[in-house]
């Protein structure tokens, strides 16, 4: 840093004064180049921004001799525009010293002596003999020090001509190359034959010629153009074989110069100046031979693509897209990439050129892409021009990684989003597809809510191949929207998606499912998408069924699964203080018969169990009933209703869609009698999706009707009618009225095969409760644990109806 510090000072110092207000540092010097011109050239860069430029310093204390020549060139480059010439950007000039800033440059000996790309040095000749034609041809001037110490290349690799010590008009009346020519560096070397003979003078003498006695003398001067045509000849060589010596064997030497511009070379190095060639004659010539190649040719092109026709501008593009690659990356980079982005901002170039943007953004850093090309993208996507916007969507995978996610959620989704609604398909369709891409870098926000929004729409929209898209989208990008969200939308979706009258339409709905399969709880599977897909096992297309079994296959296999790790009862467990009447849940298991077998075997046989408990919840001594001996006159059915208090309630739970039976014991004596009167119902519940049993008996006692709870929802509120004539339940709207009870006992009618035989349990139990080992509850610790399961059983039957009121509940089957 101190030595960096110390070309700062020493540059600045020549400034004096002006030192403070020159708005460049100026640091490191190109000390090679020192001793090929009269200028110290530095890098340097602008304070205000840090951009780096390069500062060419001359010192005129200790250069007096060509302080003409500094003072020349400082002036003629703030005069003189043009894109192959050397830019100028800021100076200053004092009488210690002269300072110019122009962009970073590095001399062109830099390139040559690495082996430079061969397109970049034919691409460099044009640009110089391009300047020159400018110079001599438009402006009438003569540059006189055209060497290679005089040209300096971007970052492009490009080069551009200056040194314009000797720059000078024929016009003036005394040009300074006429006295001056021979102080410039080099000048000796590349001293052109006639001024080898006669002096720089000679430049402005007119020859006399005499074509006859009888005609007057006519005068002719040496061409504007013969001395730099010379030195372009020159730069040829120099650039193809290095250094030369002496210009005395240059036509006689070829040496590695391409065979194709030999035979202007030797024309532009003729010794008579009057008939040797112009860089005008060798841009022509060139153009017909060794520069009509591509990368030549698409430099030219971009140079004027705004006024070429729209179907020259698409060959263009398309050619660009298969020779792009072969260009120097630093050339396509710093050169080819910011025609590329002008012409696609503004119009002159529009979606094609995009292609060809991205495939040179390949090559470029993070820091670089986001400089040059994430700011024309972003604008772009504002662009009402559909192709444009349609080529962003396809592309988009290219360069979204390079976006950051602030810009993506708030500049380019709010645009990409009006494709959702857009009239034509095709920028629906592309919107639809770019959402792969773009979701990982959207918030929870727009994925949730306003994403989805739009997608609800697409599922319905009028083209069948968008819907189908529509579909597949959903389904890949399920993984980033949250658990409740996928609770609410997968399945609604994709069962909409399997009613579609399009064929692909079902089966990428299938494949959606399959591919979500992990987001679905058995419960939901069971009830909702399962009986889904069965429908399509017998569709019309093949294809259709194939992937239907293909889905249902995957989806039974994991409710095996999950069956496999269920228990094989819904029964509580027993607890060392049961009751006796637990003993009957023993036995039961025992025997090997589960509740859910129960279910299953027959439904009669859950009715009669219900209307043994109803029978003895009746019978006990509650006051309502004026001899409840009369209920007990037969033994064998007073045990068997006995023991059919302990029968289970069905717990209709929510949770997972089963149906889960608790063994829940009552006392006979139980002065509680339907829990106070809580409407508690055995077995059902209001729209839980059970229709009530009707169960035949054989006498024909005094029909016993159990009233429902009365539904606050649309549901059916069920009724029992046991006993007598039964009849099926009644609509919501009818009331049931409780009649008189029957003092006759009831009798069931005679079960089924493989009914449980409850009077079997009951007299095990009889026989336990006979053992002196069992121990002994009393009646207190029987009403308290009574207590206790009443307790438990109103807060689920609570928490169901809670449940039914708000709309949520497994579908029982």
């Amino acid at each position: 840093m101190a030595f960096l510090s110390g070309f700062v000072k020493s540059g600045l110092s020549l400034l004096g004064k002006d030192s403070a207000s020159f708005p460049f540092s100026i640091g490191s010097k190109v000390d090679w180049y020192e001793d090929q011109s009269i200028w110290s050239l530095h890098h340097g860069t602008r304070k205000d921004d840090g951009a780096p430029v390069s500062v060419f310093t001359f010192d005129c204390t200790k250069n007096r001799d060509k302080i003409a020549l500094a003072r020349n060139a400082f002036k003629r480059l703030r005069t003189m525009r043009h894109p192959d010439l050397l830019r100028y950007i800021d100076g200053a000039e004092t009488d210690q010293a002269i300072m110019f800033v122009t962009d970073p440059i590095e001399p062109l000996s830099n390139q040559l002596n690495q082996d430079p790309d061969s397109n970049l040095t034919l691409w460099g000749l044009y640009k110089v003999a391009n300047a020159l034609k400018f110079l001599n041809n438009d402006c009438g001037m003569i540059h006189g020090n055209v060497q290679v110490s005089s040209i300096f290349i971007n970052a492009a690799g490009e080069w551009k001509l200056g040194g314009f010590e000797l720059l000078s008009s024929m016009k003036d009346e005394s040009p300074l190359i006429l006295t001056l020519g021979g102080l410039a560096p080099e000048a000796q070397r590349y001293a052109t034959p006639e001024v080898k003979k006669s002096g720089w003078t000679v430049i402005k003498e007119k020859n006399l010629t005499q074509d006859d006695k009888t005609q007057k003398k006519k005068k002719k001067s040496i061409p504007t153009a013969a001395t730099d045509s010379y030195h372009l000849g020159c730069l040829i060589y120099e650039t193809y074989n290095n250094r030369f010596d002496t210009t005395d064997r240059l036509l006689t030497q070829r040496g590695n110069i391409p065979s194709s511009m030999l035979d202007i070379y030797r024309a532009l190095l003729r010794p008579s100046p009057a008939n040797r060639a112009d860089a005008d004659a060798f841009l022509d010539e060139g153009l017909h031979s060794f520069f009509a190649q591509d990368f030549v040719q698409v430099n030219l092109f971009l140079e004027n693509i705004s006024i070429k026709e729209q179907s020259e501008r698409e060959v263009f593009f398309r050619k660009l897209d298969n020779v792009i690659n072969t260009f120097p990356n630093e050339f396509s980079k710093y050169k080819i990439l910011p025609e590329l982005v002008k012409a696609f901002e503004f119009g002159s170039g529009g979606a094609k050129a995009l292609g060809a943007i991205l495939k040179i953004g390949e090559h470029l850093d993070n820091q670089e892409y986001e400089k040059v090309i994430v700011d024309p993208i972003v604008r772009m996507f504002a662009s009402p021009d559909r192709a444009i916007r349609v080529t962003l969507l396809e592309n988009m995978p290219k360069f979204i990684e390079h976006i950051p996610n602030k810009a993506v959620n708030n500049q380019i989704f709010p645009h990409v989003a009006t494709g959702f609604t857009d009239t034509v398909p095709i920028i629906r369709e592309q919107t639809i597809k770019s959402i792969l891409v773009i979701v990982p870098k959207l918030n929870d926000r727009i994925i949730n809510y306003d994403l989805l929004k739009y997608l609800a729409k697409l599922q319905m929209d009028e083209e069948p191949g968008i819907r189908t898209n529509t579909t597949i989208c959903l389904g890949k990008i399920a993984k980033h929207l949250n658990d409740g969200t996928r609770k609410k939308v997968l399945v609604p979706a994709f069962t909409r998606g399997l009613r579609d009258g399009f064929h692909h339409a079902r089966i990428a709905a299938l494949m959606a499912l399959m591919a979500t399969s992990e987001y679905y709880d058995p419960s939901e599977s069971a009830s909702r998408i399962v009986p889904s897909i069965s429908q399509l096992l017998i569709d019309k297309e093949k294809t259709v069924r194939v992937q239907a079994f293909k889905a249902i296959h995957v989806f039974i296999t994991r409710l095996q699964e999950h069956a496999d790790t269920m228990p094989e009862t819904a029964l509580e467990p027993i607890t060392a203080t049961s009751s006796p009447t637990s003993n009957t849940e023993a036995n039961v298991q025992a025997a090997g018969v589960s509740m859910a077998g129960v279910f299953g075997e027959a439904t009669k046989g859950l009715a009669g169990w219900a209307v043994s408990s109803l029978n003895a919840r009746l019978a006990t001594p509650s006051g309502e009933i004026n001899n409840p001996s009369d209920l007990t006159s037969n033994n064998n059915n007073n045990q068997e209703e006995e023991r059919s208090l302990s029968a289970p309630i069905s717990d209709s739970t929510q949770q997972g869609g089963s149906s889960r039976l608790n063994l829940a014991p009552l006392e006979m004596n139980d002065t509680n009698g339907w829990d106070n009167g809580n409407n508690d119902l055995i077995g059902f519940e209001e729209n839980d999706g059970w229709e009530p049993f009707e169960t035949p008996v054989q006498s024909e006692p005094e029909p016993i009707t159990a009233i429902l709870p009365s539904s606050t929802n649309n549901s059916r509120a069920a009724i029992s009618t046991f006993g007598g004539s039964s009849s099926p339940a009644t609509s919501p709207a009818t009331s049931a009225v409780s009649k008189p009870i029957s003092k006759a006992p009831m009798k069931l009618a005679p079960s089924k095969p493989k009914q449980l035989d409850v009077s079997t349990f009951v007299s095990e139990e009889s026989n336990n409760n006979n053992n002196n080992n069992t121990p002994t509850i009393s009646k207190e610790e029987k009403r308290a644990e009574m207590e206790r399961r009443r307790e438990e059983r109103r807060q689920r039957m609570a928490e169901l109806r809670e449940k039914k009121k708000g709309g949520i509940g497994a579908k029982k089957i």
